[in-house]
């Protein structure tokens, strides 16, 4: 009975003392474990904030639109900056070298027209080649112009997905696991086959 009773009593105590800790979680003074856990809630949220600012992919492709490549380097995949202005120089020295080419035959074909001896036919062709190089030389430079600007357009589109793919976060554990297991038959009872399981 004694034993019982003490029993009783430190029972009594404890919820005694758990409510007075509650009471004082509640009253907002300084340093009570509301406080705290309010200050410890703030300082992780800005030390994130500083470890992951915002990266705005839309300005990432305003950058790449103004100046070819400069949203990649606001990435900071700067190894994309070469190939980006490599890949219009290489289209921009095709077209021009295209459209000298279309108005040599051009210039030729015109001379051959008018048969005027001040101006020859440089290239000894007839007229009707004349114009189907002519024609050729300009179909090239025109296509070549469209996917330059493609190209253009391309290297945008990456620096802005680039920028959404950084804040992407891909976690390195990941693993494949192939154990045995039972496949519950439709008929009833079980079959015994082999489970290959993802980790993410």
């Amino acid at each position: 009975m004694r034993l019982i009773i003490i029993i009783g009593l430190l029972v009594s105590v404890v919820n005694v003392s758990a409510q007075e800790i509650n009471a004082a979680d509640t009253t907002g003074t300084p340093g009570d474990s509301t406080m705290l856990r309010s200050l410890e809630g703030d300082y992780i949220a800005t030390e994130l904030a500083e470890e992951a600012p915002g990266h705005d992919p839309i300005r990432a492709a305003l950058l790449s639109a103004a100046i070819p490549g400069l949203g990649q380097a606001y990435n900071k995949k700067y190894w994309k900056i070469p190939l980006v202005w490599l890949g219009l120089g290489a289209f921009g020295y095709f077209i021009k070298w295209n459209d000298d080419q279309y108005q040599f035959y051009r210039r030729n074909l015109l001379y051959e027209v008018a048969q005027d001896p001040d101006y020859p036919n440089e290239t000894g062709l007839d007229q009707a080649t004349l114009k189907r190089v002519r024609d050729r030389f300009r179909r090239t430079r025109d296509q070549l112009a469209l996917y330059g600007i493609l190209f253009y357009m391309l290297q945008i589109v990456d620096a802005h997905v680039d920028a959404h793919l950084i804040e992407f976060d891909v976690n390195q554990d990941l693993s494949v696991r192939i154990e045995p297991g039972l496949l519950p038959l439709t008929l009833g009872g079980s079959q015994v086959g082999v489970t290959l399981k993802f980790k993410f």
